[in-house]
């Protein structure tokens, strides 16, 4: 078999040694930069920690869509139209035709989740408000305390 192949030949290997062959598989294969940092939970930590933990300041009521497209899904502006003189007429006739149909029973869902959107996005700003003023008076009462 190649260096690069897993067979796994004893029954009474555990998960655990299981995975530490397939690291180390994986390893072989990242370029010589990455064989600093082998190990794939502190990959995923060092990720979760730049991804999630790093956003621990809440938004602020600004930074949340104020326009009411923001929450609109439905495709409003969507223009069938042609490039092709002689069968770019045919081509978009077709198009819109098979568009149609699809908008028939696309639309209601459409427009049913465009409605739960701004429902979403009033209420996320709302309580983002709310938010703000609760730190602004809990900030007054430590400076009040202190």
């Amino acid at each position: 078999m190649a260096n690069d192949w897993l067979e796994i030949n004893d029954p009474t290997l555990s998960a655990d040694e299981i995975s530490q062959e397939v690291q180390k598989l994986l390893v072989r294969h990242l370029p010589d930069d990455e064989h600093s940092q082998p190990d794939p939970c502190a990959l995923a930590q060092s990720l979760w920690r730049e991804m999630v933990a790093a956003a621990t300041e809440p938004p602020s009521p600004d930074s949340l869509p104020s326009l009411p497209t923001d929450s609109d899904i439905v495709p409003r502006n969507y223009v069938i139209d042609w490039q092709t003189p002689i069968l770019g007429p045919i081509h978009a006739a077709v198009r819109r035709l098979i568009n149609a149909e699809i908008r028939r029973y696309l639309m209601p869902a459409l427009e049913k989740q465009t409605f739960l959107n701004a429902q979403l996005l009033q209420a996320f700003r709302q309580l983002a408000e709310e938010n703000a003023r609760l730190r602004r008076e809990l900030d007054e009462l430590r400076k009040f305390k202190g």
